[in-house]
């Protein structure tokens, strides 16, 4: 069946496989002459605003380190700002997503480098007639040509300039109507991450004092050639981070990342055909799955030719029940991540699941808690069809079953009489 994001269990095991829970993302920062190079290791995380806020950072923060780095080694202007992001060779976009949602925040493009989440947030405040738009990440070199005006419709476009890079940096056209101000920023997936990383990195090398001289360079090279390169930095991340966003969120950008980085050895670049190749022949080598009972296109589960049974997904579920690490990725019933407003009742903090969702699909595997809150049942409810209509809800019915499950790992059994002999003769107790 189509599993949607239930396929990020899928990726999941693979990347724990092939990367390891120790797994870091390595970003290195380096300079050969006067020029800075970045090489990408298809982090997905950098400038991501929650995890961001979990730290108590800016989305600049790994830039604003970089500076201060760069400053400490004496370094105030650089010539080329070269972008190393060859790890992954494109597309950004995976072949199957729909042309018309490439702009969703879900359908957002992945790279060797990434920068809060591949969106541009923007939003518009509106005073009297004047309307004013607000974009994030802020760089000088994010131009708006901004025709929204106030109207008695909230309907506003976004377009940007198809070039890979110019000399001002990114276009973003703006047009249509909004009818006040907005309470906050609307995420639009940008066409080239390299750029809209690399477009951020200047402005907050400029802020910081460091003159960024010549060209922004988006390079396919990797690995790089460290003769005549001076290390100056390197920001790792864990595998977890992205596992949490991955899983507890179902962020279809960061699973990609996972999906190709888990691909990308041996000084081998990724791309989508090859990590699926490698992916299946994981699950099937290292966790016996059944060849025919599942397809791999994409690592997200946003593409309609992923393939899994219950089965494969409960059996990946039982194998990877002691990765601690993977188990605190999902979301918990009625607390967290994509079933925080679903699953109450008994089955508050009894779950942890993994949902999916497409047109047409509804999907929710996980674990059942015992009552010292380890793993006690897993189970897979895969819906393809119909997911709602007359007397039917998919949510209702996987509620259902969960509370179901609850139940029957809750209810005393029966205690069995065991005999033991006296004189002989069999007593029971």
């Amino acid at each position: 069946m189509i599993p949607a994001s239930n396929q990020k269990i899928l990726t999941s095991a693979v990347a724990m496989k092939r990367l390891g829970a120790g797994f870091k993302f390595r970003t290195k920062l380096a300079v050969a002459g006067k020029d800075l190079i970045v090489t990408g290791d298809g982090d997905p995380t950098t400038g991501n605003a929650r995890l961001a806020k979990a730290r108590n950072e800016t989305i600049y923060a790994t830039f604003d380190r970089w500076a201060d780095a760069l400053k400490a080694k004496g370094v105030k202007e650089v010539s080329n700002l070269i972008i190393r992001a060859g790890i992954f060779q494109g597309p950004y976009a995976h072949p199957d997503w729909p042309d018309d949602q490439r702009m969703r925040r879900y359908a957002a493009p992945v790279a060797g480098v990434n920068f809060n989440s591949n969106c541009l947030d923007i939003g518009f405040t509106v005073q009297g007639k004047q309307v004013r738009p607000i974009l994030r990440p802020v760089s000088r070199l994010i131009k708006t040509d901004s025709r929204v005006r106030v109207g008695k419709r909230h309907l506003w476009h976004c377009r940007f300039n198809r070039r890979r890079f110019d000399d001002i940096g990114i276009r973003v056209m703006l047009t249509g109507t909004v009818t006040r101000s907005t309470s906050g920023l609307l995420p639009v997936a940008v066409p080239d991450p390299p750029v809209l990383f690399a477009v951020a990195l200047s402005d907050r090398l400029i802020r910081a004092g460091i003159a960024v001289k010549g060209k922004i360079v988006i390079s396919d090279d990797w690995p790089v050639v460290e003769k005549g390169m001076r290390q100056i930095a390197t920001d790792e991340t864990p595998l977890a981070s992205a596992l949490l966003r991955t899983n507890k969120q179902s962020i279809n950008m960061m699973a990609e990342c996972i999906f190709l980085r888990s691909a990308a050895v041996d000084g081998k670049s990724a791309t989508w055909k090859k990590s699926a190749e490698v992916a299946r022949k994981t699950l099937i080598s290292d966790y016996a799955l059944k060849s025919e009972q599942f397809t791999v296109a994409d690592g997200s589960g946003y593409s309609r030719r992923n393939r899994a049974s219950a089965a494969t997904l409960t059996t990946l579920l039982q194998k990877l029940s002691s990765e601690k690490q993977f188990v605190r990725s999902l979301a918990i019933a009625g607390v967290d991540g994509s079933i925080r407003r679903r699953l109450g009742g008994p089955c508050r903090r009894r779950i942890l699941g993994k949902t999916g969702s497409l047109n047409g699909v509804s999907a929710l595997s996980g674990y059942v808690l015992g009552r010292k809150e380890s793993p006690k049942l897993v189970f897979s409810i895969i819906i393809n069809g119909r997911t709602r209509g007359k007397g039917f809800n998919a949510s209702s019915l996987q509620q259902d079953i969960c509370e179901t499950l609850i139940r029957a790992i809750d209810t005393p059994k029966e205690k069995v009489p065991v005999p033991f002999f006296l004189h002989g003769n069999p007593v029971f107790r």
